[in-house]
C-alpha cells in the first residue's frame, strides 16, 4: 500500500527495512516469474518491491492512489501510475504475477478489491497478498479498517475463485518454514510491542 492515505511512514529504516528487503527477494525466488513475465504491485507505495525487480531484470510496474508514493517512486525512475483498482491502464490478464503488500487492512470491501484485481493476473498466474493479523498495535494506524487470520485469507480467496498455494506467516516464511495456525499471531501479540504476525496469502488464477 501506500504505506499510509495521508503520506505517513512511507520511508522504512533500519533493520526493518533489510527485512522487507529480503522479504520481497524471498517472494520473487520461491515464486519466479515466466520468462518475460510482468509483475504489478498495486498500492506500490515509494516502490521498494519495484526496486528489488529491477535490480533482478523483472519487468515490473505499480500503482498507488497517493500522489506523493508516485512522487517517490517516479523520482527513483520507477514506472508508477496513480490510479486506484479501477482506473488501471491495463487491460485484463496483463499480468504473471499481482501484488498487494500491506492494502487489503486499509479497506472496505477487499473481497471487491481482490475479485477485481485477479482479473489483472493471467490464467495460471498468482495473485500474493500480505495483511496484518489482529492484535493491540493493529489499531495504532487509524487507517486499518480489519485485520486478518489464517482462515479469513483462505475464505477470502474462495469467494475470489482463488486456488490457495500457501498461507503462511511472514517470519516463518522468511524461516523457510510453514505455519498456519491462529496460534502463533496469539502468542506474539502477548508481547509488550509490536513483534509482526503478518500473514502471507498466495493464490492461483484458474
Amino acid at each position: 500500500m501506500s504505506a499510509e492515505p495521508g503520506g505517513r511512514c512511507l520511508r522504512y529504516e533500519s533493520v526493518f527495512q533489510r527485512l522487507r528487503l529480503r522479504y520481497f527477494a524471498r517472494l520473487l525466488e520461491c515464486h519466479p516469474l515466466p520468462s518475460g513475465g510482468r509483475l504489478l504491485d498495486y498500492g506500490c507505495g515509494p516502490g521498494d518491491l519495484l526496486l528489488v525487480c529491477r535490480e533482478r531484470g523483472i519487468a515490473a510496474v505499480g500503482a498507488d492512489s497517493s500522489p506523493r508514493c508516485v512522487a517517490l517512486a517516479r523520482e527513483r525512475g520507477l514506472e508508477v501510475v496513480e490510479a486506484n483498482a479501477a482506473g488501471l491502464p491495463w487491460p485484463p490478464g496483463s499480468f504473471d504475477l499481482v501484488l498487494l503488500q500491506s492494502v487489503i487492512e486499509h479497506v472496505q470491501d477487499p473481497v471487491a478489491l481482490v475479485a477485481r484485481l485477479r482479473g489483472y493476473a493471467k490464467p495460471g498466474g498468482l495473485l500474493v497478498l500480505s495483511a496484518p493479523t489482529p492484535g493491540n498495535f493493529f489499531w495504532d494506524d487509524p487507517t486499518h479498517v480489519r485485520p486478518f487470520t489464517p482462515k479469513s485469507l483462505e475464505l477470502l480467496a474462495e469467494l475470489c475463485e482463488l486456488e490457495v498455494i500457501e498461507i503462511n506467516y511472514v517470519f516463518a516464511f522468511l524461516l523457510g518454514l510453514r505455519l498456519r495456525s491462529s496460534f502463533f499471531y496469539r502468542v506474539l501479540n502477548l508481547l509488550p510491542f509490536a513483534a509482526g504476525s503478518n500473514l502471507l496469502g498466495v493464490f492461483r488464477v484458474p
